[in-house]
């Protein structure tokens, strides 16, 4: 078996030109936050239902069978994280998904789940 060797320098600056490429340390925390306010099964429920709905705390505790508190405590963790925003009329506050963003970035996962669970090739043009 023949072996390919690179002299280090070349390794040395084809590390450095991908480091570049990796955004600022505080971006990549902020998308861990994210990410980590999204990993709870609960919360994914209220995001989904919120896509195309805006809702109060009382209506997605009876359509999700999680109580009051329960919701709101998921609900401040999405706001924190500018996943959900309100609006409120009167005394009544409504919640709903920050932006487009939210809707296709949970489309994505849904995709990629497809993909995972029929072994479907990746689309054309990706990677």
């Amino acid at each position: 078996m023949l072996k390919h060797s690179i002299p280090l320098s070349e390794i040395a600056s084809t590390h450095a030109e991908i480091r570049q490429t990796l955004p600022e340390e505080e971006e990549i925390v902020a998308m861990g936050r994210v990410f980590q306010a999204l990993s709870d099964p609960t919360r994914c429920k209220i995001i989904l239902t919120l896509i195309n709905h805006e809702l109060c705390v009382t209506d997605l505790s009876d359509i999700l069978g999680v109580s009051i508190s329960g919701i709101s405590h998921h609900l401040r963790g999405l706001r924190d994280n500018r996943i959900v925003k309100t609006r409120r009329d009167g005394n009544t506050i409504y919640y709903s998904v920050d932006d487009a963003h939210v809707g296709n970035l949970f489309q994505e996962v849904m995709y990629h789940l497809d993909h995972v669970e029929h072994n479907l090739p990746d689309h054309p043009g990706n990677r």
